[in-house]
């Protein structure tokens, strides 16, 4: 088999939700041995509905390929427990608010008493040591709090409301990921752990191509503007719906518009002459274009009667849909993911193809605690009988599925 990139590390994953257990994923798709450690009442988003075989598609989507474990972190035996596993491990990473992992004394100086080349990555919504780092932050008020919601608002011209997508906390994830790489390169120079931490807003600063323009406080509508929100979605004869990417107030945009028309008396028409005035009457000019569209009954129809490779004519399409096309499966972009007893739960593959090396998820899923015994007799050397007393004491605990309990009895 090839080598994966990051065959050698492991992970203790201690994150919950969202932006820390993304990075564990993909540390994991790049070949690291990923441990999640949940706490008792387990990672929050096991509880999304839907279900597939009472396991969370979510969930799913974002700890594929980790192995579960589940230690009280309250009690003192299962701080123990997972400071004997931190000398195995090469990266912690965690996001609990600023000052829990102190409270719970597992802090970095901590970790780096048992391992001196740990390295430790620190999500959180405001970073740390400031004035808001005691702030909960989840993705809808880091996106309020961050310019996001308002500034999607403004542009629709419409009341702020919240995305349905995270994307705060998968951004950060991303981040995360590139940090602990960075830190783990570093490492290789110095031979010394680290500690790096990452916010939210600043990441979500960070992957706003338009922060720099919205620091000006200028707005210009004359012009080639940033953004993708000038580029008018359409409906098709059939229905459905064309993304375009024109601005058809801009000189260039007008002219591919007027060319694939055919209709030379546009520009002619006061309303659309001069690029100013096609601003003032954007709506109507898109009116006219609308009525075009809607004689085509597919995307690259429209798209080769506007002409010019600049122009894109995107079908509007649900996830499932892409799943369908055939680039999704000449790629391998979803991954189907067996629930344990061959219920299947399809969640995206990650988007790198190396040369000379393996990556991709693991396409399977844990319960909570299901890997308990496996991992802490390998690393801890535990007994069978040291195992049923940590359970008794309730230091780890384990919730298998219904199906699975039912089996058993």
């Amino acid at each position: 088999a090839m080598e994966k990139p990051l065959s050698d590390l492991l992970v203790l994953d201690l994150t919950r939700a969202l932006a820390g257990p993304i990075c564990g994923r993909l540390l994991s798709d790049l070949g690291a041995r990923v441990i999640k450690v949940e706490p008792p009442d387990g990672d929050l988003t096991r509880l999304l509905v839907p279900r597939v075989d009472g396991l969370s598609p979510y969930f799913t989507q974002y700890n594929a390929g980790k192995e579960c474990i589940s230690i009280d972190l309250h009690s003192e035996h299962g701080r123990d427990i997972f400071l004997q596993l931190v000398p195995h491990a090469d990266i912690v990473l965690e996001n609990y608010r600023p000052g829990v992992m102190e409270r719970l004394g597992i802090d970095f100086d901590r970790l780096q008493e048992v391992n001196p080349k740990i390295i430790m990555g620190s999500v959180s919504g405001w970073g740390h040591d400031n004035s808001r780092s005691g702030q909960g932050a989840f993705a809808s008020a880091i996106h309020s709090e961050a310019g996001v919601t308002e500034m999607v608002a403004r542009r629709r011209d419409e009341e702020p409301r919240n995305d349905p997508m995270s994307h705060s906390d998968t951004c950060t994830g991303l981040h995360a990921l590139g940090a602990v790489l960075a830190a783990l390169h570093l490492r290789d120079r110095t031979g010394n752990g680290q500690k790096v931490e990452v916010s939210m807003a600043e990441s979500t600063l960070m992957v706003n191509d338009l922060a720099a323009i919205e620091m000006t406080g200028q707005d210009p509508m004359v012009g080639f503007k940033g953004g993708q929100n000038w580029s008018p979605v359409l409906r098709l004869a059939n229905g459905r719906y064309v993304s375009l990417t024109i601005d058809i107030t801009t000189n260039d945009g007008f002219r591919y518009m007027v060319e694939a028309m055919n209709r030379p008396d546009l520009v002619e028409d006061p309303r659309f002459a001069v690029i100013e005035n096609r601003v003032k009457n954007r709506e109507a000019l898109t009116e006219i274009l609308a009525e075009f569209v809607a004689t085509f009954d597919d995307a690259r129809d429209v798209e080769a009667a506007i002409g010019p490779g600049g122009v894109i004519a995107a079908e509007v399409r649900s996830v499932p849909e892409l799943a369908e096309t055939d680039w999704a499966q000449e790629r391998g972009a979803f991954v189907e993911v067996d629930t344990g007893r061959g219920e299947m739960i399809t969640i995206p593959q990650s988007p790198w193809r190396f040369r000379d090396a393996d990556a991709g998820v693991k396409p399977s899923v844990g319960y909570r605690g299901e890997n308990n015994r496996q991992v802490l007799s390998e690393f801890l050397g535990l007994s069978p009988e040291e195992l049923d007393d940590l359970e008794n004491d309730a230091v780890i605990s384990s919730r298998p599925p219904r199906w699975s309990r039912d089996s058993d009895s």
